[in-house]
């Protein structure tokens, strides 16, 4: 099929109509091993689409997916608010490559995936940042994660969080920041609650940095969502 010529009625014109919600239909257009990953890696429809609005309520243009998995979130966030630009940094190559894929058959111009390491990016390159518990894959036992083709250690976990860490304390104000099912650590106190809501599984939350970062302070977030090993869920 074409990029940007979905066929009225196929499963990619159901993938991107904006009023469904059915994460089996747009869970269509990939293999059906990463299918059977989706209930529990990968964003739900519903939700991808409401971080998208809330996203583009607190003025982000550029949107930073940290651990994109098959690009999901950022596929339907892209499509719901194609006035927005998303990234995905994902490690695992052939995840990479789906999310590519999936991107080209839905025609979707303003989603890109890359592969690397999401904590090593330029993230002064984004106003905005999407978490879904990225970094909690480090610390699930063996049979919890996706693979075992990369690095997956609890010391890999204290790192991840501290160099996201130091990239939001760096981050100009205004940056905003949306997390699903928590960040993996906590969210630095120079940044304020903006928004909290029921979404999916769990919550999602809008924080937006309101002052500039001095004492090593982490906001208290509703729920205990400050506890750095929240690990129910993990990615896109």
């Amino acid at each position: 099929m074409v990029a940007g010529r979905v066929s009225p009625g196929s499963s990619l014109s159901i993938a991107l109509d904006a009023s469904c919600t059915d994460d089996h239909a747009f869970d269509s257009i990939y293999p059906a091993a990463i299918r059977a990953l989706s209930s529990r890696f990968w964003t739900p429809v519903e939700v991808a689409r409401r971080a998208a609005s809330l996203l583009r309520q607190a003025g982000a243009r550029r949107v930073l997916d940290v651990g994109a998995g098959v690009g999901k979130f950022a596929l339907v966030a892209a499509a719901a608010m194609p006035e927005l630009q998303f990234v995905g940094i994902e490690q695992r190559k052939q995840l990479v490559e789906v999310a590519r894929r999936a991107r080209q058959r839905l025609g979707i111009a303003n989603a890109r995936f890359r592969v690397g390491d999401a904590t090593l990016a330029a993230w002064h390159a984004y106003d905005a940042f999407y978490f879904f518990n990225p970094f909690a894959e480090n610390v699930f036992c063996g049979g919890e994660c996706i693979d075992n083709r990369v690095e997956l250690t609890e010391s890999r976990f204290v790192r991840d969080v501290m160099r996201a860490d130091h990239a939001l304390r760096a981050a100009p104000n205004g940056t905003a920041v949306l997390t699903y099912h928590g960040s993996s650590g906590r969210i630095p106190s120079c940044y304020d609650l903006s928004h909290s809501e029921r979404a999916g599984s769990d919550w999602l939350q809008l924080w937006v940095k309101r002052r500039d970062s001095g004492r090593r302070l982490f906001a208290v977030e509703p729920g205990g969502k400050g506890r750095s090993l929240d690990v129910a869920a993990r990615r896109r």
